[in-house]
């Protein structure tokens, strides 16, 4: 509360969403602490994220702070965050995680402990009466029994997805009942017994003296299942103004709308808004693993060595060898083909930019593009895309 909140009386809404909430669990929490007292926090989460079709253990770095009445201020040196932070990479080293990823308040905080943005987001505020007409038959408001199949469908979306991060069991109940108390769950079943295509949670907010919907989750198994959701969408547009989602950047959805226009200009008429942020940041802590869980294209091969500039000053060299649809890394003592450092590597191997757009941009060095080039097969597939938030 004293690190976070506007006033004392958030305390007990703090306090009932640390005990309620099972994402994060005993041993988690770290305090910092001085003559006694806690100055600053964090919370480790252990996840599964996925990466190219493959599980990596990931810590879920949450709720970093100090106290209002401590920061900048430095202790032996550094200030308490950053000491906090040192140990809790330290943490996830423990663990045995390969990444650590972290949804920032301020990124360029965290970029100096070499995180960086791997994750663009397209964020959408759509009139209603720009959406698509059509048939969602099979949508219904969610059902206790939808629980078990719903929670298969999400895991089919994760691992087809990059950067991705799947959902317990018991973290299910609890979304789903935080978001069933906020506002309203659908699903697209059509058959009782059968698969479910698609979710979204929505909730009522006023924007601008009207009635907007905000979509808090949304997953679709194909652009088939993401249609009808948007028909469903658009069958409320006599109780609701506009609606806002976020989805992946490489969705162009303003092809599915009946008014495709992105306005280069001031116009009278609805039309969709775009604006695009960065949310989720991630560090590479292990890379052997981290390449050799991922599933790459099969029509790819070739050799790189690579050298990675880690924040602590060390240089992670290491070489490539990608054939048959997989990555084998090895110690490299040579030269390195392609340099760069640690967050923009986080980029590069997790899919965001592309190794060549690096170098092109004075990110990375390669004395010959084609060593970038091979590494243009982490980029190859979906964009990376969360769900989850921590």
């Amino acid at each position: 509360m004293l690190c976070y909140s506007h006033a004392g009386k958030d305390l007990e809404e703090l306090r009932q969403r640390i005990r309620q909430n099972p994402t994060a669990r005993a041993g988690d929490f770290l305090l910092a602490e001085k003559d006694g007292v806690a100055v600053g926090t964090t919370t480790s989460l252990s996840m599964t994220l996925w990466a190219r079709g493959g599980p990596v253990p990931c810590q879920g770095v949450a709720w970093v702070g100090t106290i209002k009445t401590h920061r900048r201020r430095t202790e032996k040196g550094d200030g308490i965050a950053t000491q906090l932070m040192r140990e809790t990479l330290r943490k996830a080293r423990e663990r045995e995680q390969i990444v650590s990823a972290l949804m920032p308040f301020r990124g360029s905080f965290y970029e100096h402990f070499g995180y960086g943005f791997v994750e663009r987001r397209s964020k959408w505020t759509l009139p209603l009466s720009v959406l698509p007409h059509g048939s969602f038959e099979g949508t219904r408001f969610y059902r206790p029994d939808d629980l078990q199949e719903l929670a298969h469908f999400r895991q089919r979306v994760v691992e087809r997805g990059q950067c991705d991060i799947a959902r317990p069991i018991d973290v299910w109940k609890y979304q789903l009942k935080a978001r069933m108390d906020a506002g309203f769950v659908v699903v697209d079943r059509p058959l009782k017994d059968g698969p479910i295509h698609g979710f979204l949670c929505f909730e009522h907010e006023m924007v601008d003296d009207k009635d907007h919907l905000r979509v808090m989750q949304i997953n679709y198994e194909d652009i088939a299942a993401l249609q009808r959701q948007l028909h469903f969408l658009a069958s409320l547009r006599d109780q609701y103004h506009s609606v806002s989602v976020a989805l992946p950047v490489d969705l162009p959805l303003n092809w599915l709308l009946r008014e495709t226009q992105l306005p280069h200009r001031t116009v009278n008429h609805d039309h969709a808004q775009l604006r695009q942020d960065t949310r989720m940041q991630i560090r590479v802590l292990d890379h052997k693993r981290f390449i050799e869980a991922m599933h790459l294209p099969t029509n790819h091969q070739g050799r790189v060595t690579v050298g990675v500039q880690e924040i602590e000053g060390a240089e992670s060299r290491f070489q490539v060898d990608i054939s048959e649809g997989r990555g084998a890394m090895s110690p490299a003592t040579s030269s390195p083909d392609f340099i760069c450092r640690d967050r923009v590597w986080a980029a590069i191997v997790c899919g965001d930019l592309p190794a060549t757009r690096a170098v092109q941009l004075g990110l990375a060095a390669a004395e010959d593009l084609r060593a970038a080039q091979r590494l243009d097969i982490f980029s190859i597939g979906p964009a990376p895309f969360c769900h989850e938030y921590f």
